[in-house]
């Protein structure tokens, strides 16, 4: 049973359908005549069993994308990446590089492709961000209490209200900024920051960055893009990926600190690849 999240949406995923299957039928020349010759396009129903049948698949065409883009579709120019709850982390890569980790009810908005001055993503709940550094292009994260904004840096930060927030920096800087007090802050690398609610005001303390990385999940995400993040999480060997194949898509969980060597066998079997290795890097590529 297909779920959705408002009766808009339904309605919009519903004329879409309809929309694709009266282009269809008027192309082929399927639709009801009236009395000038004119096509008919609000008695589709009258085409008969085929025609109320074929909109029926495309509906269930368009709406099963949609759902199966892990709730990322959210209009014509952003995405959205939402991880349900009792949930590992979810992890995925944006347009430029930067890596995302989702804790549990966590719901991340971004574009599709960022600008070319600035790279903003609206946070809510919990994430990890390992953030690619491009000088002169900031990242920017907006959450209801406070702003973030980085260049290249890797760091904690939760907001999951408009009373609850806090950042642990692990490496680089980040400069938070408090909406309503208009309050800012530099953390560094060991450094952390939380928002006292009482007092209205962020406050800054000497606390390590606590990973919370164990188990990290992907969904539909490119195999090029996967292999990146798994290294991220490697010491000695390190993964590859012929670039033939880079873009399958892949669905998995990896337990960090686990036999890479294994994982990447799982991973070949599932998506019938080979896997070889040379010194210190494991190749996934095409069978033989």
């Amino acid at each position: 049973m297909m779920v959705y999240k408002n009766k808009e949406e339904k309605n919009m995923v519903i004329d879409q359908a309809w929309n694709a299957l009266y282009q269809k039928l008027e192309r082929e020349g399927l639709l009801p005549e009236n009395t000038s010759g004119n096509r008919q396009r609000r008695q589709i129903a009258n085409a008969g069993k085929l025609a109320v049948a074929a909109a029926i698949i495309i509906a269930c065409v368009l709406s099963g994308w949609y759902f199966t883009r892990e709730k990322r579709q959210y209009n014509a120019s952003m995405l959205v990446m939402y991880n349900e709850v009792h949930s590992p982390t979810l992890a995925t890569m944006l347009d430029d590089g930067s890596v995302v980790y989702l804790s549990e009810q966590t719901s991340l908005k971004y574009p599709e492709c960022f600008a070319a001055d600035k790279r903003e993503v609206f946070l809510q709940g919990e994430a990890f961000f390992n953030i690619k550094n491009q000088p002169g292009r900031p990242f920017v994260i907006d959450t209801e209490i406070a702003g973030v904004e980085v260049t290249g840096t890797s760091f904690k930060m939760k907001s999951e209200n408009n009373t609850s927030f806090s950042l642990a920096v692990r490496e680089g800087e980040v400069r938070v900024t408090q909406k309503n007090s208009r309050q800012s802050i530099a953390v560094k690398a060991g450094e952390s920051v939380v928002f006292d609610a009482g007092q209205n005001q962020l406050k800054k303390n000497a606390a390590a960055c606590n990973e919370f990385f164990s188990h990290i999940r992907f969904k539909d995400e490119r195999l090029v893009d996967v292999a990146t993040i798994i290294n991220l999480h490697l010491d000695t060997l390190q993964l590859k990926i012929d670039p033939a194949i880079g873009n399958r898509i892949l669905t998995f969980t990896f337990i960090v600190n686990s036999n890479i060597t294994e994982t990447a066998g799982l991973i070949c079997k599932a998506l019938d690849l080979r896997l070889s290795q040379q010194d210190h890097m494991l190749y996934i590529s095409k069978p033989e």
